[in-house]
């Protein structure tokens, strides 16, 4: 329900409670439909006799609704209102849910993939922008707290994949779960109230300090996505293992993920200097990522992956809070165009240590990980800078 009272406040001010609430429900949605795409593909290639590289299409056309969603967010929300768009990512959702679950061609299961990646994109932004509005250690701490049920949502796919295929149900419901968070977020959005975007700004783009920052979050979305992909196969090739049992050490990943997320929901932490925090994460995702390379045991591996997981858990959250802060009166323009980020380094970051892996090994490849981590460690010089003269 829109309250008129809303209209009348700074388009800057923090959000509500309810409109934080409503921002949650939304970011369980997103990261248990963004990761369920991966864990459901398998399943597609079996209903459908794909080949692997035509069911590995699926996360690409994902990447590519997420590039669309960067790309046309802020124009659907100045074109329709922020309601009408939070509600239209909504029916991309529930209409991508149905195409995947049916399945009845892989252009239907292709467009719900595509479909996904948009949804996401859009709630995405306006999730980021809702959430750091008005800046500083509260804007941390609840980019902390989404980021930290996101992975609640992604962490929930596979468990409710195997428990319906135990159970004789069938994967598909997996995808009936997701109608039900779909149903809690609207109804989460009742109450919620929608502030006015910013006044439109004519005559210049989001500016040089933007757009630094905008890569550092290509850069680090590619080392965490590089490793969700490469993790399992690099402990595989490394210790000796089955695929299987490196598939179960590769989830300490996703453990130091939830321990830096969990620590910096919190006032303590999220009130640090956020670029002092990425760069300790860097420092422990090159560290961690060494420590796997150059393991020779299942124990190494997973201390090396958890330091990295620890490490990756700061860089996005802190990194969306930092370059929204740059730029606070083009907010709905620069959400969007940090999904565009995420969008391009899914797409790009996997596929790329792939044909690396392919002239190289597995092994060299990965080194490919520590290499980017320079990167961004560099490139967050400058950053800090601008963050410096913006304040």
């Amino acid at each position: 329900m829109t309250h008129a009272t809303d209209e009348a406040l700074p388009f800057d001010r923090p959000a509500t409670p309810n409109e934080a609430r409503s921002a949650y429900a939304d970011q369980v949605l997103i990261g248990y439909l963004l990761y369920g795409v991966g864990a459901i593909t398998a399943f597609l290639a079996v209903a459908l006799s794909l080949s692997d590289a035509a069911a590995a299409l699926h996360s690409s056309v994902l990447a590519i609704g997420l590039l669309v969603a960067g790309l046309a967010g802020d124009r659907i929300d100045r074109a329709v209102g922020s309601r009408r768009a939070h509600g239209l990512g909504y029916l991309s959702l529930a209409t991508a849910c149905v195409c995947l679950a049916t399945a009845p061609a892989f252009a239907v299961t292709l467009t719900g993939a595509g479909l996904v990646g948009i949804g996401t994109g859009l709630l995405l932004a306006r999730v980021n922008r809702t959430l750091t509005r008005g800046g500083g250690a509260l804007a941390r701490v609840r980019m902390g707290r989404a980021a930290l049920v996101a992975m609640v949502g992604s962490m929930a796919v596979p468990l409710a994949v195997g428990l319906a295929e135990a159970s004789g149900l069938g994967w598909q419901l997996a995808l009936v779960v997701a109608g039900g968070l779909l149903a809690v977020g609207l109804l989460a959005a009742r109450d919620r109230g929608w502030a006015p975007l910013p006044p439109r700004v004519h005559g210049g783009g989001l500016g040089h300090d933007f757009w630094l920052a905008w890569w550092l979050i290509v850069l680090v979305v590619s080392v965490e996505f590089a490793i969700v992909f490469w993790a399992s196969t690099l402990v595989e090739r490394q210790v000796g293992i089955s695929l299987a049992d490196a598939t179960i050490v590769a989830t300490a990943f996703y453990a130091g993920m939830a321990t830096t997320r969990v620590a910096i929901s919190f006032d303590a932490l999220g009130r640090r200097d956020p670029m002092g925090l990425m760069r300790y994460g860097l420092v422990l995702v090159f560290a961690g990522s060494l420590l796997a390379w150059a393991s020779g045991d299942v124990l190494t591996a997973a201390v090396g992956i958890y330091l990295g997981g620890i490490g990756t858990g700061f860089q996005y959250p802190l990194g969306v809070s930092v370059a929204l802060a740059l730029v606070p009166r083009l907010g709905d323009r620069a959400s969007a165009r940090l999904i565009l980020a995420s969008g391009v380094a899914i797409l790009v970051a996997p596929f790329v240590l792939g044909l690396a892996a392919d002239a190289v090994g597995v092994s060299g490849a990965w080194l490919l990980i520590p290499a980017v981590c320079l990167a961004a460690l560099a490139l967050s010089v400058p950053v800090a800078a601008a963050r410096t003269r913006a304040a």
